[in-house]
Formats: C-alpha cells, structure tokens, sequence
C-alpha cells in the first residue's frame, strides 16, 4: 500500500512539473505560476479552477486573498500528498483589463482579467426565447415547440400558434370597447387606440362630448358661459345650450381678475377695471457660487430643484464641488446634497436635468450622470455615460415614462462622434447605447417611449442631416433625409404628430410630411418652445421684416391653418408654457440693459384674448430707484401658482457685476393660470423635463 501512494504521488507531480514549487514547512506545495481567465461579460461571474498540489503527507491550510473584482473562499484545505482545485470567480464591472494578486499564505500568483460589454440580444419572440450566454459571449435562441399557442402583438396577431419559431395566426381586431378611441394595428408597434378629437358644434353654447358606448355627442356649457360679442351694454351669454344677448346686470365681471389686477365690473353699462400694479417677488435666492444651473424643474409637489458648484477657481481643482439643491415652493430649503464629484464645467447644454422615477437626475462632469433622491436628498448612483474615449460631454437627456432615460452625448474632435444611448433610471447602468458619426440632436418622445431626433453627419458639402425614429428597445424604424438645418429638429409630438421647429409637421410613424413650415416673415432662432393645447398649438416668433421693430408674436395652429394672435414690442421672450385652461403662458422683455427696460407675464387664450399683462419687478436694485430689469428663462411651478425667473444682478450698463439669482412671484390662490394636466405642457414636456407630453 505504501509503494502504491508513493507511485501516484509521483504521477501527480510529474503531471503538474510546470507549476511553480514553493516550500512550505516540511513539504512542498506547487501552483501556477499566473491565471488568465477568459474575457467576462460585465456583470456576469465567470470561475476558473486554480489547481493546487500538496507534495507533502502532511495537510495544509491555506489562508487565501485577493482583490474584486476577483473573490474566492478565504481559507483552502489541502490533504497530504493530494491535488484540489480553489475556485477563482471573476466578476468585471467595468470594461477593460482588471488585475491582482492571488495570495495562498505567502505565495502570490498574478492574475488578469478582461471586462466585456455583454451583447444586446433584444426582445424575446413570441416562439423564440432569446437570452445571452455570459459563458460563450453569445445570444442563445431557444424555440418554441410547433403547435405552442402564441400571439405576436406587435405583427398584429392573436390566436396564433408556432411554426418553426414563428408566431402565425388571425389579425389581431385591437378593439378595446371604447367609442372614443380609434383602433388601430401599426406593424412593429402593436394595437394602437387613439383619442377621438370630437367635432365642435356650431353652437358655441353647446361643448363636443364623448361617451364611451355612445361615441360622440354634445351637453349644454354652464350658464352664463360667452358665446358672442360681451360688454357691459350687452352681452351675448350662453342659457341650457342657447344663446341669448341680455343686458348684463350691475357688477357684472367683464375683466377677468388677475396676479397684478382685480377683476372688472360693469358699471352703468361701462366696464370699469382697477389699476393694474406692479407685480414684486414673493421670495428670491442668491447663488454664492459661479457654476449655477437652473432648468426650472419641479416634482408633482411643486418643489424645485437646481445645481450649484463652486469652492474654487477651476472644475480640476480638487476643492471644487457640486450639489444638488430643492427648495419648496414657499421658499424652504429642502435639502442641499454635496455630491462630492468634479465640478460641472461652465457651457454644460440645457437640458440636462430631469425627474424621473423619484431622482433628480443630472449631467456632472461634462460625461458623468448623478442621481438624487427626491424625499431624502440622499445621493442614489453616480457613474459615467460610457467608457469610450470619443465621447466627452453628454448634450441631452429625456425619459419615457418606463424606467428608461434616452442620453444625447458627443466628441469635440473635428470630425464629431455622436452616443444615442439607454440608461436604466433606477440604477443608472446603461441598456444600450449606438454611436454614430456626426451629431445627434436633442429627442422628444412619444407616447409609446421612442425616441425622434435629428442627426447631422459630415458627407461632403453640404451636410446630411436626417430625422430618425429609435423604439424603446434601441432598434431604429425609420431615417429620413431632411434639411440640416436647425429648424428640422424635433420640437413636441401631438399624439402621431410630430411638430418641428419650423412648425411643420411630419408623421411619428414614417417620417412622412403632413404640413408645411411657418411662415418665413418670423423667425424660428428665438423661437423658445411650443405648447398644445385640445384647441391648438402655440408657438412665439420674433418678427424679420425691416419695416417693424423688435416684435415678439403670439401663433397658433390646429387642423384650420395658422394664425397670428397678437404682438408685442420687445426683444425677447422666454419658454412658452401651458395653462389648465389651455392658454399660453410667457415673459417678455422690452429694452434688455437698458433704462426702462419692462418685463412682462402674459397670459392669453386660445382666440386671443390676453387675460393677464403683469410688469415683473425685481427688488434687488443698483441705484435707488432703478429695479434692474430680470433676464428671462421664467419657470412655472408643478402646481401652476409659482413663477419662477432666472435673473442676475450682472449689469454692463452700471458697472456692476454680481452672484446669479432666482426671483419668485406669486401668481394667486385664486388667480393662478395652473398648468395644463395633459398635453406638451412646455418646452421640455413636462415641468419635470422629460421632453415627452404628460
């Protein structure tokens, strides 16, 4: 018996001669002398036995060590005169090579590493399984047995069975019992059930309603509702769904109460309105460092919240910080998070932050996400864009309702690089990203998550630009060729409707034209944002004819044509914004840095009514008696009754340079325009920022 262990312990050490040999007390232990393990999907453990021999009778006990992304047990028995095998496990979280040092009591063996992307295999089949396989770095099909039930949702099938991996049945029928949607199948997409606009009736005293069994139908407007010419004379009004002039009693409202004025009344047959007063800032807020970014975003509470980053003179220094801050609306301060990150360099693109998922999430360090808890402040991830060299600084981002943020980013190199890419908004891991020569513009989204952005690429001279659909999963449905020029770039989608920048229309669907652009006598390069309401869309302009002065316009547009509301005389004007009683809600600017300089809140209706004309006042002065004039960027609370003005007290005209500022005006309990529920409500979508309608 002893000739025999003594046989195959000679055996055994003949086998592994290769191995290094390090003494160990009375005996001998051999190991490798590295380990290599096979490249390794992120995310995903890959082991590697790592063979180890006792050349002694006497047992061991090992005490065993090394670094992540590599583990293994902690301690390792090893019998007298045996071979074992310690389980290595790699476990990469970043691309790239990772290595350590294994170390078995006092040996030390090197070992090495590769962090690979794992493939995006996409969507599973109704009949195909599909999954990736972290072992063979590959995506594994699995079919459905023939004959399996299945039913194929997005070819428009149901009651369908398998056949060799593919779902064949009837034409799915899409009807969701509901006489106030349109049913449809569109290939790729699935069944799709629209909202039914009912016609207007001719009597303005009677509203367009729809009942889900009966389909469209009319009720009678409140009594007392205008339905024709009102004034204090007379005064056409709506009574149980018709129209009758009356003379209006005394004291009757023929002015509409607003922030800076109170209602008029009809006075011997005369309306008379109060003065209007200057509207003052409930609350204000001076920013102490020079990095302030305020986007005007706001949770479903009506807090706000915004990015300061300071602490010294330049982003690299290790001094400078960042943090994210939230106030209420009344002007408390919530939170204040240092995020303990390099500061976020000055240019950073607007647009860049957003809610999502209950986190404020915003772009740091040019290419480099960070997430905020909404209720603690507590800093949820962290952790940049991507990995790849050519991409430097992230240029957009937007959300689609379901967990998923669509991320612009791009290169500073001459001949530009562009990243379209999905992160998972809870954890800020990516899902799939598709980099691309050229420049991607910033997205909108639609209803069902994709995303519509334009793309400008170097191809000669002139340029090519393209508009592009991208579905939720990363795939692309369609890229048709467009102008590059700026107003080619998507502004709000309207259900199927894509509006652009020029105010011409295109499908969601194929990118096919449905209407012209705007007229060419205004120009779209001030042009702020649009809004939509059940009765149009709006959009601001400033004129470009010689024979006006700086004039900023009011447009509307729905299935009728365009039309021009008003006008007023200025220079500039801000984001325009969505009310609850679909009017649309702006700043203006007469005279920037000059004396007098006026800025205004307007509010007006649909037809062309202006409810409201409030002259915005700042507190903060440079010599008594001047107010400074407030830049614009206006912002409106979640809830409708906060504006919000991005202002600063910098003034070439004076000689006086000072810290970035916000100023809050209270637009009224009662008063208050509030903002619309559904629909694009600004230029972001959302007061959120998700660049989708809510």
């Amino acid at each position: 018996m002893p000739a025999l262990r003594v046989a195959v312990l000679a055996t055994l050490l003949a086998a592994c001669a290769d191995s290094g040999v390090v003494s160990l007390g009375s005996g001998e232990v051999s190991v490798p002398e590295r380990v290599d393990f096979l490249p390794t999907a992120l995310n995903f453990p890959r082991t590697h036995a790592v063979h180890i021999i006792n050349r002694s009778r006497v047992a061991r006990t090992l005490a065993v060590a090394i670094e992540a992304p590599f583990s293994a047990p902690t301690s390792l028995e090893v019998p007298g005169g045996t071979e074992v095998e310690l389980e290595l496990t790699f476990t990469p979280t970043a691309r790239g090579v990772a290595t350590a040092s294994l170390f078995l009591d006092a040996m030390e063996i090197p070992v090495t590493g590769e962090g690979v992307e794992p493939l995006d295999c996409g969507a599973s089949g109704p009949c195909d399984l599909v999954r990736f396989d972290p072992a063979s770095l590959s995506c594994v099909h699995t079919l459905q047995e023939d004959g399996a039930s299945c039913s194929d949702e997005l070819q428009c099938l149901e009651a369908g069975s398998c056949r060799s991996g593919v779902c064949a049945g009837q034409a799915a029928r899409c009807d969701d019992q509901d006489a106030c949607t349109a049913d449809s199948c569109a290939l790729g997409r699935g069944c799709r059930h629209t909202t039914i606009e009912c016609a207007a009736s001719t009597n303005a005293c009677l509203a367009p309603t729809c009942d889900p069994l009966l389909g469209c139908g009319s009720a009678p407007v409140p009594d007392g509702t205008p339905c024709g010419a009102v004034s204090c004379a007379l005064a056409n009004i709506c009574f149980a769904g018709s129209c009758r002039a009356v003379v209006p009693p005394e004291g009757f409202t023929c002015s509409p109460e607003s922030a800076c004025r109170g209602e008029g009344t009809c006075q011997r047959q005369a309306c008379v309105v109060p003065q209007e007063t200057d509207l003052h800032p409930r609350w204000s807020y001076v920013s102490n460092e020079g990095g302030f970014r305020f986007e005007g975003v706001t949770d479903a509470q009506g807090n706000w919240y915004w990015v300061e980053c300071g602490g010294a003179t330049r982003p690299t220094d290790p001094t400078f910080r960042c943090s994210a801050v939230s106030y209420t609306p009344e002007g408390f301060e919530r939170f204040r998070t240092d995020v303990n990150l390099q500061g976020i360099p000055q240019g950073v693109a607007r647009g860049t932050q957003l809610i999502a998922g209950g986190l404020f999430i915003f772009v740091a360090d040019a290419a480099t996400l960070v997430a905020i808890d909404l209720s603690t402040g507590a800093l949820a991830w962290h952790g940049p864009l991507t990995t790849q060299a050519s991409i430097t600084h992230i240029t957009a981002l937007a959300e689609n309702g379901r967990g998923t943020l669509w991320v612009t980013a791009a290169s500073a190199s001459e001949r530009p690089r562009s990243l379209l890419s999905r992160v998972n908004a809870a954890t800020g891991v990516p899902e799939g990203e598709l980099e691309v020569d050229g420049e991607f513009g910033k997205p909108v989204l639609d209803a069902q998550g994709a995303a519509l952005v334009q793309r400008t690429w170097l191809a000669g001279s002139p340029l090519a630009s393209a508009l592009e659909r991208y579905e939720p999963d990363g795939g692309r449905t369609f890229s048709v060729s467009v102008p590059a020029d700026f107003g080619q770039a998507p502004a709000m989608v309207v259900g199927d409707r894509l509006v652009l920048r020029d105010d011409s229309v295109r499908s969601t669907l194929d990118g096919a034209v449905l209407e012209g652009p705007q007229p060419v006598a205004w120009s779209v390069e001030t042009w702020p944002g649009v809004a939509e309401s059940a009765r149009g869309r709006f959009r601001l302009s400033r004129s470009m004819l010689d024979s006006l002065p700086d004039t900023i316009g009011l447009h509307r547009a729905d299935d009728d044509g365009r039309s021009q509301l008003l006008t007023w005389l200025g220079s500039e004007a801000s984001d325009l914004q969505l009310t609850a009683s679909g009017d649309a809600l702006f700043l203006t600017v007469l005279g920037l840095w000059s004396v007098g300089a006026e800025t205004r809140v307007h509010q007006v209706q649909p037809a062309g009514r202006e409810v409201m004309s409030c002259r915005l006042v700042d507190d903060a002065t440079v010599n008594p008696g001047w107010p400074l004039p407030l830049q614009l960027g206006g912002a409106m609370g979640f809830n409708g009754r906060w504006l919000a003005v991005r202002t600063t007290t910098e003034c070439p005209a004076c000689a006086f340079w000072g810290p970035p500022r916000l100023v809050f005006f209270d637009l009224g309990r009662t008063s208050s325009p509030g903002l619309c529920a559904s629909g694009w409500v600004g230029p972001r979508g959302t007061p959120a920022g998700s660049s989708r309608a809510r």
